[in-house]
């Protein structure tokens, strides 16, 4: 991923509103691109921030932005392993259907 698209993406990641492919490649860019991770504080502060200074809240944006990089991580490990899982699922059901009709045209 170039700075551009990842510059792009940023109000998505901010949103939640990424797939697998583009989160992965989002953060694999966020965590070796120094300038691209401060463009990203940059826009967590303004969208977070201004918010949390409307509320009157106390808040700590650099934990959370952290928090929400770490969250977002753990979907991220967590959809691939669903994929896979759901991939072995569907080799599993195959198999049992061609055992089923092997089973069946040798007992007929």
């Amino acid at each position: 991923m170039t700075c551009k698209n990842a510059d792009k993406i940023i109000t998505q990641f901010l949103d939640d509103d990424l797939n697998n492919q583009e989160l992965g490649d989002f953060l694999n860019h966020i965590d070796n691109c120094p300038e691209c991770k401060e463009e990203l504080t940059i826009q967590f502060l303004v969208k977070v921030g201004m918010k949390r200074l409307e509320d009157g809240n106390n808040f700590n944006l650099k934990y959370e932005l952290d928090n929400m990089l770490g969250d977002a991580r753990k979907r991220l490990n967590m959809r691939r392993y669903l994929f896979f899982a759901s991939l072995i699922l569907e080799f599993l059901v195959a198999a049992l259907a061609v055992s089923t009709v092997v089973l069946a045209i040798a007992i007929g």
